[in-house]
């Protein structure tokens, strides 16, 4: 269908809450509202009725429960004479549409999508359009078959009948805002010479060729059409089949000679084709033509070796390591992705060097603009369906019907997009059932194990399918085998060595940490004198298995004392700020160490995606991204380890230190790798430089000794003696250009705090206006935070070797005005002051100066 025919019904739209099951048509609500105006209010749809109370500022955490009312909206409609179907994208969860008082629609899954007829209903003109969503609580509350196990992820065991999100019914992780209302598109569509009504569409490599079948049931209002599909600049006329009065099958194999493909974003270019359907009709010997937009293609081929228990991805026969999040909602209360939030938030993940996002079970099928941002960034998707944890009665022919339908449509929906790597059945649901002591034939049902994956081979053959994550081994959750959930190096606080010793193949979901954020966000949450810990506020956004003695902040807290060999507990309540300082990068040097583990050469590994990508409600929750949208120190951390041109350092214990060259692209990389050793942070006592080759899409191993000229205990592992250096890095040239240097602390990450290292700052603006920080420091800057509100650092939380300097980026945030800001190495008791004032208008090679002075200020911890 064209844009010009899809008309959203998005204005005039109010919502009101009244009592669970309240007996009321649309017409005595609309009576009874004007001594009701009060509870009345402005809704926007798509949306929630929690996001309309937000916008009416009515809505706090907690202060509602939607699954206990329900929630009517209602708009006064005027619908043209040439209007033909009203669509309904999405509507959570039960409810009810009346046009007028007439019922015209039942729905009881909110993942699925429903188009009226409005002809067959005798729908038009002037009317009012309402929906009831039936409160929850009231559909649990029905009789059902008890489940053959109950989890601990809800508090109700009857979701499991419910089609809905389990966002906002998690204790522990989800704040409490159950999803209510039309979360996605209400549209209209008017009548139109073609339209389609069914579409099945495949792709795949052939060799060096792409090749694409069609099949389409277009609706053709006039005789005699002819049809020809546009990919790129490739034109190829389609077989036209008429089958019943004007419903006509347009079909064809379209083959592209050396094809351009698509590729992550990581190991080359991520390669799309527009599809353009041009559909001719010939009437009173006048010839019509309607184009109708299919969006866009890439064409690309995805296998998984699971050869001796492994899952390898392999993107056009290459082995892909994936990293990346898995994936949360840009905004959890009303469910919606602003298109300039939502590429905000991909850009970050891509410019991570995450090229891998995972949709999880828990949350929702994502948006269209979504999968297409995926597929025009480069960003694979591991894709659940929307099941999770429990035990779904899929034997219920009802219950079976609908879920049936919900999959095909978002296979069907998402067919073109190449983004998509894995369709897997659920989240943990097998895992669930075998701890809970369930015999191995009940773990997965007929549904995952037959259903998904024939829907799949029938709308989505170019994908892969999974039964379940975890799961492959002697035990769903068996982590030497298959696909793994890994929290040993986190919630289960195994050493960081464990990460070697799981021997992992691949793990969809893995490093749960409490990751704090920044001090504007701390600051925007906590009254005056309030500080992050055990209060009540703080504690909201603190993520925690439901059940649990413990939470995950008490999970950071051990892993910072292991790092930096301090009492968590004492530092919070004595040295605030250090505390959060060692919080921010405690997290972050225990994911990024454990990522280049698992990236090295020899590593059994092959994917990673962290739990998870942004927090659901403001606090230090398991989002690598702040609720607001800005990068935590974590991110930082990930976004060089998980680059797709780096050096990474492994500790191999009596066997010193390796340091593993990575280059996932599509050339030969040539360029020069540096060994430096530092002795009390300050004096460099080894130095060594040799020339590299790396092949395209490989990882090279360099052992220390090649770059040094004698024998130096690097690792630290003889201990004959002091040591000699308590500082390692790496750096990796193209010509003498830096492109990654990488770290390594033999004695331990605790430095003493020194008043000043020397660190000094200044900020330039170039003649294209865009921002420079300029960094440098006489000895060891660990940890440099750069602080300048208004600004978005492209790299920060890094360590800087002794007599070094470096350039940073910053972007200006949109809607904000830069500020003067700071910058503090944690092993520093003085901060740099980075002042942003337009003092100078000279431009010296181009360049124009906008600060050039930088104060240090002791700073008391």
């Amino acid at each position: 269908m064209t844009d010009e025919i899809l008309i959203p019904i998005s204005a005039g739209w109010h919502a009101v809450q009244v009592a669970a099951g309240t007996p009321m048509s649309p017409s005595i609500l609309h009576s009874a509202l004007p001594a009701k105006m009060s509870v009345q209010i402005p809704a926007q749809v798509p949306g929630t009725i929690a996001s309309a109370l937000r916008v009416a500022g009515q809505f706090d955490y907690g202060k509602d429960n939607f699954d206990e009312v329900d929630v009517w909206y209602f708009c006064e409609l005027d619908l043209p004479g040439n209007a033909a179907f009203l669509h309904f994208d999405g509507l959570a969860t039960h409810v009810e549409v009346y046009w007028n008082d007439d019922l015209i629609l039942r729905s009881e899954n909110m993942f699925i999508a429903h188009s009226l007829d409005l002809a067959t209903l005798a729908i038009s003109g002037k009317g009012r359009l309402s929906l009831r969503f039936l409160a929850m609580n009231t559909q649990l509350a029905q009789r059902r078959p008890r489940p053959r196990w109950k989890t601990r992820l809800v508090e109700q065991q009857q979701l499991r009948w419910v089609r809905t999100s389990l966002l906002g019914r998690m204790p522990g992780w989800s704040p409490p805002v159950a999803p209510v209302g039309p979360y996605r598109p209400i549209l209209l569509e008017l009548q139109s010479p073609a339209r389609i009504t069914g579409k099945n569409i495949s792709s795949k490599i052939d060799g060096t060729d792409a090749v694409l079948d069609i099949e389409l049931t277009v609706q053709i209002q006039q005789a005699v059409p002819s049809c020809a599909i546009n990919i790129g600049e490739h034109e190829f006329i389609l077989d036209c089949e008429h089958l019943d009065k004007n419903l006509y099958r347009v079909h064809g194999q379209c083959k592209i000679d050396e094809v351009k493909k698509w590729w992550p974003h990581t190991h080359g270019d991520a390669a799309l084709y527009p599809l353009e359907l041009h559909v001719s009709c010939t009437s009173d010997k006048q010839i019509n033509k309607q184009i109708i937009d299919l969006g866009r293609t890439g064409f690309r081929q995805i296998e998984v070796d699971q050869r001796d228990g492994d899952f390898n991805l392999h993107v056009n026969n290459v082995p892909v390591f994936c990293r990346g999040a898995c994936w949360t909602p840009v905004d959890i209360i009303s469910l919606q992705n602003g298109s300039n939030d939502l590429r905000h938030m991909l850009t970050l993940a891509r410019d991570a060097g995450m090229n891998m996002l995972r949709v999880t079970g828990t949350m929702v099928y994502e948006t269209a603009e979504f999968y297409q941002l995926c597929d025009e960034l480069g960003i694979l998707v591991w894709q659940d369906c929307m099941f999770a944890n429990m035990d779904y009665p899929v034997i219920d022919e009802a219950f079976a019907v609908s879920i049936t339908t919900e999959v095909q449509q978002f296979l069907q929906r998402t067919q073109s997009s190449p983004c998509i790597a894995v369709v897997c059945g659920n989240s943990e649901v097998e895992q669930q059932a075998a701890m809970l002591g369930q015999p191995a034939e009940l773990w997965r049902n007929a549904f995952f194990a037959e259903t998904l994956p024939a829907l799949c081979e029938q709308y989505r053959p170019d994908v892969q399918y999974w039964p379940s994550s975890p799961s492959g081994g002697v035990m769903p959750f068996q982590l030497d085998t298959g696909v793994a959930h890994y929290f040993g190096v986190g919630a289960y606080l195994r050493p960081l060595d464990d990460a070697r010793r799981s021997v992992i193949r691949f793990t969809s979901e893995c490093l749960g940490f409490s990751n704090m954020p920044d001090d504007d966000l701390i600051d925007g949450m906590l009254n005056n004198g309030e500080t992050p810990g055990l209060h009540p506020a703080w504690k909201l956004g603190v993520p925690r298995d439901n059940g649990t003695g413990w939470d995950f902040e008490d999970v950071r807290d051990h892993y910072m004392a292991e790092l930096y060999k301090v009492n968590p507990a004492s530092l919070r309540y004595a040295e605030r700020e250090r505390y959060l300082s060692l919080a921010r990068t405690t997290t972050g040097e225990v994911m990024a160490k454990t990522i280049a583990e698992w990236r090295r050469s020899g590593s059994t590994c092959h994917g990673a995606l962290i739990w998870f990508w942004r927090d659901l409600r403001p606090g230090a929750g398991w989002g690598v991204i702040d609720a607001h949208g800005k990068p935590k120190a974590a991110y930082y951390y990930l976004k060089r380890a998980m680059a797709a041109l780096t050096v990474l350092i492994t500790d191999e214990g009596l066997n010193g230190l390796a340091l593993h060259v990575i280059n996932d692209g599509q050339q030969v990389f040539e360029g020069a790798l540096e060994l430096n050793l530092y002795r009390h942070a300050e004096s460099r006592v080894a130095h060594g430089r040799i020339a590299v080759q790396v092949a395209a899409h490989s990882v090279s191993k360099v052992q220390d000794y090649v770059l040094l000229p004698h024998f130096v205990d690097t690792s630290y592992a003889y201990r004959f003696g002091p040591a000699g250096h308590d500082v390692v890095e790496a750096v990796l040239y193209d010509r003498e250009q830096i492109i990654a240097n990488d770290f390594h602390f033999p004695q331990g990450h605790q430095f003493a705090m020194q008043a000043d290292v020397g660190l000094r700052a200044h900020c330039s603006l170039d003649v294209d206006g865009n921002h420079t920080l300029h960094l440098s420091t006489q000895k060891l800057a660990q940890a440099v935070c750069i602080q300048i509100p208004g600004m978005l650092p492209e790299d920060n939380y890094f360590h800087m070797a002794p007599g070094n300097s470096r350039q940073v980026r910053l972007a200006v945030i949109d809607g904000k005005s830069p500020k003067p800001g700071h910058v503090q190495a944690q092993n520093a008791l003085a901060s740099v002051r980075v002042a942003m004032e337009n003092t100078t208008a000279s431009a010296v090679n181009g360049v124009v100066t906008t600060t050039v002075t930088a104060t240090a200020t002791t700073v008391v911890n």
